[in-house]
């Protein structure tokens, strides 16, 4: 009995040590939970800062390159090396417009304001903007879409860059010769978007980090394309802030397919308002 009584005294005298331990394993992790929140923000807060201060230096510069490509006084060799510069400022200005909207989408604060969007027609404007590349390249462009309008819940712009990244990706991973499908259905309350390529496909072990900012395929051809990594984080902030989903499928060496659902405007999002 006497060693009962011991092994019952032993018990209730950890018993105190456990919850303290747990305690303060607990508040450990919600420091280092509130400490990378803190560090999150003050990214988001960097890029967006960064961004907006190299936007107007941009803008001059684009603007009197243009009036120096304009000026009939120039010698072919003056006209080439303006015309270098140009593409050089038009490709920084996109990636600063692509930080700032990767800071916008990202950012819990800012509220979207929410409407119908016809992505029928926003698919149509897509494709015919991506055309002349995809024609260059000797791609088949096949759309499927209904015949009435599909209307998402959400903004306007944000789906059209949404579309415009997946597609855009699709034509740019693809080899000469090949199809990309563009495919657009209701389910029920949702509709769905699925952009198909017959690219180069997204190794395995990359398919973990696809929608991180910054990341670029470890696939020797897909990492030969220009880019900055930004295009697929963009898009699966815009999918997160509509309440939509996205999952993507691939296999090397025979293409991708991505497929986003949206809420339909039958029935708006909460998280949209």
């Amino acid at each position: 009995m006497a060693e009962l009584d011991r092994q019952a005294a032993l018990d209730i005298g950890h018993d105190p040590g456990r919850v303290i331990l747990n305690a303060r394993t607990f508040q450990r992790e919600h420091e280092l939970v509130v400490e990378l929140q803190a560090l999150d923000a003050y990214k988001s807060q960097l890029i967006a800062t960064v961004s907006h201060e190299l936007k107007n230096p941009l803008t001059a510069i684009t603007g009197y390159l243009e009036i120096l490509d304009s000026s009939e006084s120039l010698d072919p060799t003056s006209r080439s090396a303006v015309g270098a510069m140009g593409r050089g400022a038009a490709r920084l200005t996109r990636v600063v417009e692509d930080l700032l909207l990767l800071s916008k989408v990202g950012d819990p604060h800012q509220r979207m304001i929410a409407a119908e969007v016809d992505v029928k027609r926003v698919v149509d404007e897509v494709t015919d903007l991506v055309a002349v590349t995809a024609s260059h390249k000797g791609l088949t462009v096949a759309v499927d879409v209904p015949t009435h309008a599909v209307t998402a819940w959400g903004d306007a712009v944000e789906i059209d860059r949404l579309v415009t990244n997946l597609v855009s990706n699709a034509v740019k991973y693809s080899r000469d010769g090949r199809r990309v499908d563009i495919r657009l259905r209701r389910d029920g309350h949702r509709i769905v978007i699925e952009v198909a390529d017959e690219g180069f496909g997204i190794p395995e072990e990359d398919r973990a980090r696809l929608f991180e900012e910054f990341f670029r395929s470890s696939h020797p051809e897909a990492a030969q394309q220009p880019g900055t990594g930004l295009g697929l984080a963009i898009v699966k902030r815009i999918v997160e802030r509509h309440g939509g989903e996205i999952a993507v499928a691939s296999e090397l060496g025979v293409g991708s397919t991505f497929t986003v659902s949206l809420p339909s405007a039958l029935e708006p999002s909460g998280s949209a308002g």
